[in-house]
């Protein structure tokens, strides 16, 4: 059976974040691709697909990040009618640097509608908003470059709890599709297995997540333990009364239910010393389960936060990004089929469509 057409599928990666039949079958169709070549390592892999099929992958593939951004939005905006004393706004915020050698920082925020939220991908909300701006270069005016997006959830007043904003970010599409060959290969068990990459563990992210800025320590304490104990009566959730729910999701009906499931929580705020972040970042981190959706909420004091914020155009940001992608080029010259499972998500994910050989392995595209 070659054609994942006729593929039926079976477990597959990353299910609790994108719940898409479609892409259950395309990742489990890859899957068991990978398994074939693993057990006989001499043979020739043909991967085929039709342009109607990764049509539908892709399509999937969109759906399924707007899916998971409304589940994120869905619970900031329940948690900001928690949090916050009144009303809020949404803002669009993107951050980059200016064309140029020196590199300088920018960022801008631009007022945003919820329907406007809704209807769009983070993302796309970042690059609509930078498409409209220019930077003067000598004689021409060149386009700005894009470091980091995000949505603020502004409470209208200060705030009993002690929450000044929410926050809510994305990983851009290409974080994605790395991620998904990341969980194909195991590559959180690989990086651990190897001394000398597990130097770059941490730069394995998790994909949709939230953050909750405090006034100080002591506030960020206070919001942490009432998210652990908060109950779905504590809750208003009228306000997801005009946002559309997939068939089958409903809200909590047991008043004194859980809002969200506590995973996994890392204290980088109190911990000993030794423990804490080389950069300075602090915050409790926390894996939580939202509506059988995985999200990360960071719980941080607002003077990190700024100072956060300051270094997501620098300099240190952009050396995040190439640690991960020495890690993933390291795993890649490790592990060729990695690497080949890569360039086919690549493609795949950023709408090219092209067929291309590797070592022992091929991808086909047929019409």
């Amino acid at each position: 059976m070659d054609s994942f057409a006729d593929f039926q599928p079976a477990g597959s990666p990353l299910y609790m974040v994108m719940h898409n039949p479609v892409l259950h079958q395309f990742i489990s169709y890859l899957a068991e691709k990978k398994a074939e070549q693993e057990t006989q390592p001499g043979l020739h892999v043909r991967i085929e697909l039709s342009r109607a099929s990764m049509n539908r992958v892709r399509d999937s593939f969109k759906q399924s990040i707007l899916d998971g951004e409304r589940h994120l939005h869905v619970m900031s905006h329940v948690l900001g009618t928690t949090l916050f004393d009144g009303g809020y706004e949404l803002h669009s915020n993107v951050i980059g640097v200016l064309p140029g050698g020196e590199k300088r920082p920018f960022l801008i925020r631009e007022r945003i509608t919820r329907d406007a939220l809704f209807s769009h991908t983070d993302l796309d909300l970042g690059n609509q908003m930078l498409g409209k701006f220019r930077y003067r270069t000598g004689e021409e005016w060149a386009p700005l470059e894009l470091s980091a997006n995000f949505v603020e959830y502004i409470p209208l007043g200060r705030t009993t709890s002690g929450v000044n904003r929410i926050t809510s970010r994305v990983k851009a599409e290409e974080e994605l599709w790395n991620k998904v060959a990341d969980e194909m290969f195991g590559l959180d068990r690989i990086v651990e297995q190897d001394k000398h990459l597990r130097q770059y563990s941490k730069y394995i992210k998790d994909i949709f997540g939230l953050k909750i800025v405090c006034d100080d320590d002591a506030a960020c304490l206070r919001v942490h333990r009432r998210l652990e104990g908060l109950r779905a009566g504590e809750c208003d959730w009228s306000v997801t009364g005009s946002l559309a729910r997939h068939e089958g999701e409903t809200l909590p009906s047991d008043p004194g239910a859980p809002v969200m499931e506590f995973l996994e929580t890392k204290d980088y705020l109190t911990c000993e010393p030794s423990l804490m972040k080389k950069t300075g970042w602090k915050a409790l981190k926390s894996v939580v389960r939202w509506q059988n959706q995985l999200l990360e909420i960071q719980v941080q004091p607002l003077a990190n936060y700024y100072l956060e914020l300051d270094h997501m155009a620098g300099p240190s940001h952009r050396s995040f990004k190439l640690l991960r992608e020495t890690l993933r080029g390291e795993i890649a010259r490790g592990i060729p089929l990695y690497g080949f499972y890569r360039n086919l998500l690549r493609m795949l994910f950023l709408d090219s469509s092209v067929s291309f050989d590797s070592d022992n392995a091929s991808v086909v595209i047929t019409d």
